[in-house]
């Protein structure tokens, strides 16, 4: 894709990625494919349109009068990205800047020896990232021992069929959701996975006494 041309993603270490993704695109590293690094400056930039226009906007859609009914979202605290030997660049890396834009606590998790070149690569380009993301070597039985320790509150892998039976049987005990669905560029859906929704009710008026709001705008009364 071509560069925005307006703004840079909002997220200064999105912005950062981008630009060095892009520069690998523009010198065609042969390491990795163009196609995949296209992908993923598209998703970036998806990502972030959604973010600035849905996800980090609080939403009224009823406009009650004397109540605020807003819908919001909350980053995923603890997320899992597990790697898994047939995941593709694109798949790694846009599961990891997805759960960078909403603002997980990121541990990208892989066995040893898998996907080797493509996470020494991301753990150089997300090096000043500090706590927001950590790069774990564990076999699937150390995972699964994690699940069951609660110190994850969501996993997310890039295709069911890459699920190991155990992994499986521990979230089914544990109740730790695991995502699955194929990673995605558009960002209205694949933000979903790496955010919890929240609604609030507020009651702002006093015994119907509506108080400095009382010349707001809202929905007709019926």
């Amino acid at each position: 894709p071509s560069p925005r041309g307006d703004r840079p993603p909002q997220d200064e270490h999105l912005a950062q990625l981008y630009g060095q993704f892009a520069e690998l695109r523009q010198h065609s590293a042969p390491d990795w494919p163009a196609d995949d690094i296209d992908r993923v400056l598209a998703a970036i930039e998806s990502y972030d349109s959604h973010w600035r226009r849905e996800f980090s906007l609080a939403h009224d859609h009823f406009k009650l009068i004397g109540q605020d009914n807003f819908r919001h979202y909350l980053p995923v605290s603890a997320l899992r990205i597990r790697v898994h030997p047939d995941d593709s660049f694109f798949e790694i890396a846009a599961r990891i800047c997805a759960a960078r834009q909403a603002g997980c606590r990121i541990a990208v998790s892989a066995p040893a020896g898998v996907a080797t070149p493509i996470i020494d690569l991301l753990q150089r380009l997300t090096a000043d990232w500090a706590g927001a993301i950590e790069f774990v070597e564990e076999s699937d039985g150390e995972l699964v021992e994690a699940i069951g320790q609660g110190v994850i509150d969501r996993i997310r892998y890039a295709h069911r069929d890459r699920i190991p039976v155990g992994v499986l049987e521990s979230v089914a005990d544990s109740g730790v959701y695991l995502a699955a669905a194929p990673v995605l560029v558009e960002g209205r859906v694949e933000l979903l996975w790496y955010l919890r929704e929240q609604s609030i009710c507020h009651d702002y008026h006093r015994y119907g006494n509506l108080g400095v709001r009382s010349g707001e705008r809202r929905a007709p009364v019926l």
